[in-house]
């Protein structure tokens, strides 16, 4: 089925969003147009992708949103998130198909609701069985944010005013200390500031430290540690100008989180910090990227807090590890921004 009027309720996390990209792709491609449910951080994200028509801006209640749902007649809704609530606003709208997984005791509300499949595999593909069912072809590709050139200006004008130049001999290194889910995804402040310290110690490279909003505390203690020689980036910009900034980067030491997708989204290399998260699952794609996991035997644990009390799994990733990782992804020329990188 093909419908000029297609809902698409989006996931809460900004990592989870980019990883369903090729999903927003393929559904454009079958023929629908896409309006998309999300939350207010989400709007300027999905404003660089060209998939989606519009944004519906889910920031009041549910009420509300159903009420605004409803007047548009729209005659599908695809519901990623597996929640209830998410489901009970397209069965409260009266949108005649609601396509999404059974799960959390929504399939009533479901029409049709399809088998969830395992998911053991990269979350990337979680929603092929889904894709399959409404006759969408599925993706090939890893998910991609194209840029703007005015995108990428305006970056470039935010890295110049924080003191970062753009002279193409010198390397970008960003550093991401923070991670929304718990501090359990956390690779210590002390640690990134002793690589901040290294990396400044070398020649031709700057080092910005990148926040999100409400994590300039984080930031600003690394920065404290480190001499206060690397700028911070990143409280004051929306997802879209986050994006164009990350794009400018050599590579990226972050952890587990939604900037570490974003950065790969615009095809910026990662160091990525495994813990208590599953990187068979999470990991960036692409062919550059280093993930660095301890697999110990109480990982994964996907718990905010570690409940040994001792965060083995990342503590137990030393500074030299990261340094030698940023060097593997330095040490190689970057490819052409519009050449095509192969998933891995």
């Amino acid at each position: 089925m093909t419908s000029s009027r297609t809902l698409v309720i989006a996931p809460n996390w900004v990592g989870d969003n980019v990883m369903a990209l090729p999903v927003f792709e393929a559904l454009a491609e079958s023929g629908r147009s896409l309006s998309i449910l999300a939350r207010p951080h989400l709007e300027s994200l999905f404003g660089l992708v060209s998939a989606v028509d519009e944004v519906l801006v889910r920031d009041s209640s549910d009420a509300a949103v159903i009420r605004t749902v409803k007047s548009r007649g729209f005659e599908e809704a695809i519901i990623l998130p597996n929640s209830f609530r998410s489901a009970w606003i397209g069965f409260r709208a009266r949108i005649p198909m609601r396509w999404g997984y059974r799960s959390d005791f929504r399939g009533p509300l479901l029409e049709p609701a399809v088998k969830r499949p395992a998911g053991v595999g990269h979350q990337v593909a979680d929603y092929d069985v889904l894709l399959e069912r409404l006759g969408a072809a599925l993706p090939s590709g890893r998910p991609r944010l194209d840029l703007s050139e005015a995108c990428l200006a305006a970056a470039e004008g935010v890295l110049g005013a924080a003191g970062l130049g753009s002279n193409p001999g010198v390397r970008k290194v960003g550093v991401f200390p923070g991670a929304e889910f718990g501090p359990s995804k956390r690779w210590p402040l002390d640690s990134f500031a002793e690589l901040v310290r290294a990396l400044l110690q070398r020649p031709q490279v700057e080092v910005v430290i990148v926040a999100g909003p409400g994590e300039e505390g984080w930031a600003e203690t690394v920065q404290g540690s480190a001499g206060h020689d690397a700028p911070i980036i990143g409280p004051s910009l929306d997802l879209g100008q986050l994006a164009g900034v990350l794009a400018h980067l050599d590579v990226l030491v972050t952890n587990d989180s939604g900037p570490m997708h974003i950065a790969a989204a615009t095809g910026t290399p990662c160091v990525a910090l495994f813990g208590p998260t599953n990187p068979t699952r999470t990991a960036p794609l692409g062919e550059r990227h280093r993930v660095l996991y301890t697999n110990r035997w109480c990982s994964p644990c996907f718990k905010k807090r570690c409940p040994l009390f001792h965060q083995r799994c990342l503590r137990d990733l030393g500074v030299d590890q990261v340094l030698v990782a940023v060097t593997e992804i330095l040490g190689h020329d970057r490819p052409t921004r519009d050449a095509d990188q192969p998933s891995s």
